[in-house]
């Protein structure tokens, strides 16, 4: 499906991202600096469920030292990398195009998971909208908006599960400007209450949030927002030309351990379930349902990426179009060694 371009209000939720880069010469950081041994690695990533598996990696690099650091979101994870707090982080595919056009020295050296999006519908409108039915669903929204009531939208400006949601909903010909009323809700451990106190009626959650909220019966799944021209592409991992330079071997081992974690976990889910219990405190349930709703997946396609780069740009979320400087940021020499895959066999 074509993407219509989004107007300005959109290119305002990306602005908590884009200021990441604008602000990471003097940001904070929970992290401590980037660890000066040549065999060592402080190592940043969010708290999704599909971040989490970042934590299993010093289990399978065990002369490899890593410092690592859960962060809140990716939005932490990049200002800790670009400040030098962390020599590696996992942030988003948004990120990337989002670093990349204020210039910045990031490269890719490893794809992650992918997916983690749920679009959750409040019970209230169970007997409007059938689950998976975007006809119903965007008629609805239309007359509520012609009704001069407008459905409000529960999002975390920025995030992966913003754009895909708000990308998702201009395939399906609804405007995001003129027939939805956004709510930025900074926290994903707060959707739940939203959707329950019918604060908003739709929420596009990241997991393992969602599927709290579904276990919960708190809100219905309604789709995943995945047929859209980023697709399900969420979580990268990137360090800088610095840390490739002085840092070389420790990022080969790392990226050697994460394709171990994510080859593992494509068949094996349980360490991934346990982590997001151990790191959450979440119900098991909960995790489990989770898990489902992510891909492993270490490569880097980068024709997709770049189709993002220039769907962002047509959106108004950046101001260029990186999708030419993508391939330059990309460092496939770490994925093939540790898979003995051709670069063109990992995406490329």
């Amino acid at each position: 499906m074509r993407v219509k371009n989004v107007n300005r209000y959109i290119a305002q939720s990306l602005a908590l991202v884009t200021s990441v880069v604008l602000l990471a010469s003097g940001c904070g950081s929970s992290a401590s600096s980037s660890s000066s041994a040549t065999n060592a690695l402080s190592v940043g990533y969010a708290s999704c469920a599909h971040c989490i598996p970042m934590s299993l990696i010093p289990n399978k690099a065990k002369d490899l030292k890593l410092d690592m650091h859960q962060f809140q979101n990716g939005n932490d994870s990049l200002m800790a990398l670009m400040s030098k707090k962390v020599d590696v982080a996992q942030v988003t595919y948004g990120h990337l195009v989002t670093a990349l056009n204020q210039g910045s020295p990031v490269v890719a050296i490893s794809g992650q998971i992918n997916g983690g999006s749920d679009i959750i519908l409040s019970n209230g409108m169970k007997d409007k909208v059938s689950p998976g039915n975007w006809k119903e669903l965007s008629s609805y929204i239309k007359q509520k908006a012609s009704d001069g009531a407008k459905l409000k939208i529960g999002a975390n400006r920025g995030s992966s599960q913003d754009l895909q949601m708000r990308a998702q909903f201009s395939a399906e010909g609804v405007d995001v400007n003129k027939d939805l009323d956004f709510v930025n809700i900074s926290n994903p451990a707060d959707f739940k209450n939203n959707l329950v106190n019918k604060q908003i009626d739709l929420v596009s959650a990241v997991e393992p949030f969602a599927s709290g909220i579904i276990l919960s019966n708190s809100g219905y799944h309604f789709a995943y927002p995945y047929d859209q021209p980023m697709g399900d592409l969420t979580n990268i991992i990137l360090t800088r030309d610095d840390v490739i330079k002085s840092k070389h071997d420790a990022l080969q081992q790392f990226v050697d351990a994460n394709v171990e974690v994510v080859d593992g976990l494509k068949g094996d889910t349980s360490p991934w379930v346990d982590a997001v219990v151990s790191k959450t405190g979440l119900d098991k349930a909960i995790a489990q349902r989770a898990v489902k709703n992510a891909r492993p997946d270490y490569t880097i396609k980068m024709t997709k990426v770049e189709q993002i780069a220039k769907t962002l740009k047509g959106m108004g979320y950046v101001q260029k179009d990186v999708s030419g400087q993508i391939s330059s940021h990309v460092d496939y020499s770490f994925l093939s060694k540790a898979t003995k895959q051709s670069e063109a066999q990992l995406g490329k």
